[in-house]
């Protein structure tokens, strides 16, 4: 047998060794994901020390495995910020070395903690990218845990039928998988909507299938989702103490899981079974903890349910003015995480395909807007330096006039001269309404508490010299109790122009003329109503009355500006306004203005 010499032998030993190390990475991270449904303490130790491995050697592969394992379980316990940091630089890396489907794991892990807590939207576009990379790959396994969590997302937003799609697809997909685990995984949930559409005996038959699969594969987190989904039928079945039995059970390994979501749901699950058991000082103390937790964790999906339930606690308790402060919560959290924009994107599970595709339309869209609202500012711009620069010397001419007035004797020209001056304060009324016109979109003014009826008889005071004054009844009703508050010049704007349209259009011969101002408050709206029984105009002239310059009455002196200024300085609030008009009998003007 022939002598091999100690440095080949070295060599050769050097040469295998880093790929026994990465093979131990390797085995790490396999043992952590497999221990994630059982002890996911012991899961983030050995991904940390697959991470101390891979840095000792070097391997951007081991690296980037190791950190996405890590952020996955982080996410998993609810480290949403440290998880979201690691996938990122998991992702990083990712696309140093051209993982694509490192990077497809990573932003799976980015949805979760997304959608687990407040940004649905994000969290969706980031599951259709993962999505379009594990059809690519047929990543059946990856693919069946996108669809189980795009289904949640799609449930959410109130989408039941694509949700259900999105549910029985995760299903095939672990299926193809052969994995029991991810075929459960979509039974808790797609359980809970058979419950929904009373389907009760089908959601209990899943739900138990599913508690049988994760006991099989001994997947302790995965079965306390399961018993929550059973305590959930049992609530509806109304067998209350075994439907607390579970939720207890569940909240128990949820506690020793370190898992934050479901923890949260099973206190609010346990509130709700409390009300129904009629122990409502048990129920608002369960409910008031997932609220607290949920706050903590930005768990929002559970923070407006809690509210809602607390609010219904709190009406059975005759409490209403706490009763109004949680329905106020549970609207203002809802809402702030569903918008219409969301809501009209998720219409079914084809959206998948389209996706992009709207992206790229919504982007085109954003664009034109940009561009019209940048040369919106630019015109604002022009007319504020034209108005601006034309100010003083039409002040100069108007000072001279005035000059001219006292030394002129000469009737005739006295008489031209009166003719200029009311062209000059055309003029100068005409650059006042283009100045408050543009200074809307220069100026950001402080809000302040309004009090609408002192602006409104400021503004009627400030109108004594207009010729129909004197003859005009005001009518005025203000709801004293309203709290309002906007800025001042905007609310003051357009009681000038209301005012100012309703003496000048007044009928004056045949008529006691008349303006009546209403100012309520109907929900979380303010309505301020102006009619009058004016000249009134038809519906042609009522199209047009907010386009810049256009002037209802030729006849009547006016510059155009005042209703358009008027719009203007509503659509700043967030507002609208509506115009109901008749000729001959007047016009009535609604403006609507959220709180």
């Amino acid at each position: 047998m022939p002598q091999v010499s100690f440095n080949v032998l070295f060599n050769k030993l050097l040469e295998t060794a880093p790929s026994i190390t990465t093979q131990k990475v390797y085995s790490l991270l396999e043992e952590a994901y497999t221990r994630r449904v059982n002890d996911l303490p012991a899961s983030i130790k050995l991904a940390e020390e697959a991470l101390g491995i891979s840095k000792e050697l070097d391997d951007k592969a081991c690296m980037g495995k190791s950190l996405s394992h890590l952020s996955l379980f982080h996410m998993i316990i609810g480290d949403f910020d440290l998880s979201i940091n690691m996938a990122k630089e998991a992702i990083e890396i990712f696309e140093e070395i051209d993982d694509e489907k490192g990077i497809a794991d990573a932003k799976y892990t980015i949805a979760g903690a997304l959608y687990k807590t407040d940004d649905y939207n994000l969290g969706l576009a980031y599951l259709i990218d993962c999505l379009t990379t594990y059809n690519k790959l047929e990543d059946h396994h990856n693919k069946a845990r996108v669809e189980k969590s795009m289904g949640t997302i799609y449930e959410f937003f109130g989408d039941v039928e694509s949700a259900i799609k999105a549910y029985k697809s995760a299903i095939e997909s672990g299926k193809e998988a052969n994995d029991l685990n991810l075929q459960s995984n979509a039974f808790n949930p797609l359980s809970g909507i058979y419950l929904n559409k009373g389907k009760i005996a089908d959601a209990m038959d899943l739900i138990e299938q599913s508690i049988r699969f994760k006991k099989e594969k001994n997947d302790v987190r995965g079965l306390a989702f399961a018993l929550y989904g059973r305590g959930k039928v049992f609530t509806i079945t109304k067998e209350f103490e075994k439907a607390e039995a579970d939720f207890l059970e569940a909240e128990k390994i949820h506690l020793e899981m370190g898992e934050k979501l479901g923890l949260a749901m099973c206190y609010h699950k346990r509130g709700a079974l409390y009300i129904k058991m009629d122990r409502l000082q048990e129920a608002e103390e369960i409910l008031v903890k997932a609220l607290e937790y949920s706050n903590k964790h930005r768990i929002v999906l559970i923070k407006f349910k809690a509210n809602l339930l607390l609010h219904e606690i709190a009406k059975k308790q005759g409490d209403f003015e706490l009763a109004l402060k949680y329905l106020q919560q549970y609207i203002n959290e809802k809402e702030s995480v569903i918008n219409d924009r969301t809501a009209k994107v998720i219409e079914s599970y084809d959206v998948i395909n389209k996706m992009h595709r709207l992206e790229q339309d919504a982007r085109i869209q954003k664009e034109k807007a940009d561009l019209i609202e940048k040369k919106k500012l630019e015109l604002d711009s022009f007319f504020y330096r034209i108005s601006h620069d034309l100010k003083g010397p039409i002040t100069s001419l108007m000072s001279l006039n005035y000059v001219a007035k006292l030394e002129v004797k000469d009737e005739t020209a006295i008489r031209f001269i009166d003719d200029y001056e009311k062209q000059a304060n055309r003029l100068n009324t005409i650059l006042d309404g283009l100045l408050r016109l543009t200074k809307m979109s220069f100026n950001e003014d402080s809000k302040q508490e309004i009090d609408f009826e002192k602006i409104i008889y400021d503004c009627i005071a400030s109108y004594k010299f207009l010729a129909n004054y004197e003859k005009v009844e005001f009518k005025i009703d203000v709801d004293q109790s309203i709290k309002f508050e906007a800025e001042w010049a905007l609310i003051n704007t357009i009681f000038q122009n209301l005012i100012e349209n309703g003496i000048k259009y007044a009928r004056i011969e045949d008529n006691e003329p008349f303006i009546a101002l209403t100012v309520k408050q109907q929900g979380d709206e303010i309505i301020i109503d102006s009619t009058d029984n004016g000249i009134g105009m038809d519906q042609e002239t009522v199209d047009k009355i907010f386009t810049m310059f256009f002037r209802v009455n030729r006849k009547i002196e006016g510059t155009g500006l005042g209703l358009h200024i008027l719009k203007r300085a509503t659509e700043r609030l967030n507002g609208n306004v509506q115009v109901n008009s008749k000729i001959g009998e007047g016009t009535t003007f609604r403006i609507t203005l959220p709180k």
